[in-house]
């Protein structure tokens, strides 16, 4: 894994925002290439990247995004807490180095993250998922899991969804 310096990062957003303009397209290439290269975890090309999602920069590598991924604008990804570095000063606590936590996100292949969206460190979501706009993710969200709010809960089942909008589909491994 290669981290990137500043300079890098200043030329890759500037050359993502000018793309995204006339091609969103290319911009989820770019962004593919370049987190790809400082370490993230793709299954497979995504379907979209928005290019108005903050990934937490402490270590890519412990980001994994799976095949045909849709990421909607203002996701935040977060991999790190470091509130208890901050608590334990008010009790006095000696700390050579800050206590915190670093964990890894994991996006599962053709899931859906909706605008606005946080995912906090550790998260799981699983496959063919919908994250509805706006919640905050924890823990490990099941297969085919429709997930919302905040704090986040199992609303439905993306399978069951799918075909109450579309009957004529045949949705594999799916029994109503």
């Amino acid at each position: 894994m290669k981290k990137p310096g500043k300079l890098a990062k200043i030329y890759f957003f500037i050359l993502v925002k000018m793309v995204t303009n006339f091609s969103p397209r290319r911009a989820t290439n770019i962004q593919y290439k370049f987190y790809k290269k400082w370490g993230m975890k793709f299954n497979d090309k995504p379907n979209y990247i928005s290019s108005k999602i903050w990934f937490d920069g402490t270590d890519y590598s412990i980001i994994s995004i799976g095949k045909e991924v849709t990421m909607s604008s203002y996701i935040r990804v977060l991999t790190h807490d470091w509130s208890l570095h901050t608590v334990a000063k008010a009790f006095d606590i000696p700390q050579e180095k800050p206590l915190g936590i670093l964990k890894g996100v994991e996006i599962g292949d053709f899931s859906f993250v909706g605008t606005g969206t946080i995912l906090m460190p550790g998260c799981k979501i699983g496959k063919g998922c919908i994250i509805g706009a706006g919640t905050i993710v924890r823990g490990t969200i099941p297969d085919y899991s429709i997930y919302i709010g905040s704090p986040g809960k199992i609303v439905g089942d993306s399978r069951k969804y799918l075909k109450s909008k579309f009957p004529d589909v045949d949705v594999p491994g799916f029994n109503e």
